[in-house]
């Protein structure tokens, strides 16, 4: 996504991320990242639980993350030390103002992100 970044801001996006470690991990995070956006944490998972996102081993670690690293490992994509909960998938939103979602993407498994270009065809419609 972080080829995007600029792309969704030209549609008017506003970016945050929000991970389930603690404040001190997501700021080392930003740092070493140099995110261009605000890194939010959420520790007890409220906000994944609201989200509808899922959670588990099986979840998390299934046929379909092993496809998913095969692709991330071509890429030059390495994974470091989870931190935060390892078994908490993620997701992608496009949240209106008034708070209605236009854009939901909730990972089937670790590995699954959203399609850049879905996310940039619902932030068009919003424009």
């Amino acid at each position: 996504m972080r080829g995007e970044v600029a792309a969704f801001r030209a549609l008017g996006a506003g970016l945050a991320v929000v991970g389930n470690g603690t404040p001190a991990q997501a700021k080392d995070f930003a740092a070493e990242y140099e995110l261009p956006f605000p890194l939010y944490v959420d520790p007890k998972l409220e906000a994944y639980r609201a989200a509808g996102l899922r959670r588990g081993v099986l979840d998390t670690l299934n046929a379909g993350t092993l496809g998913h690293a095969f692709r991330a490992l071509r890429t030059g994509a390495r994974q470091g030390l989870t931190k935060g909960d390892p078994w908490q998938l993620g997701g992608a939103f496009v949240v209106e103002p008034g708070g209605r979602i236009a854009f939901r993407h909730v990972s089937r498994d670790a590995g699954d992100h959203a399609d850049p270009a879905k996310i940039r065809k619902a932030l068009e419609k919003l424009a």
